[in-house]
């Protein structure tokens, strides 16, 4: 009897490292889309709609230039 038990505990063991895995898996594969330095995937036209502020290397913090300001 104690056999029996010890083998479910270790399929129930299988069974959520498997959905776990396949679950960080989605994850990582979804992250790794929207982090595209092409494009962002996921929000496919929003990029098109509002662009984003051009980025600049300054000396000092207080004279950031971004497009658009003056």
């Amino acid at each position: 009897m104690e056999i029996g038990a010890f083998f479910i505990l270790v399929i129930v063991f299988v069974v959520l490292a498997a959905g776990g895995g396949a679950l960080y898996g989605l994850i990582a594969w979804l992250r790794h889309r929207q982090l595209d330095p092409e494009k962002d995937r996921l929000n496919g036209g929003q990029e098109d709609a509002q662009p984003r502020p051009e980025h600049v290397q300054v000396d000092t913090g207080q004279r950031a230039r971004f497009v658009g300001t003056r």
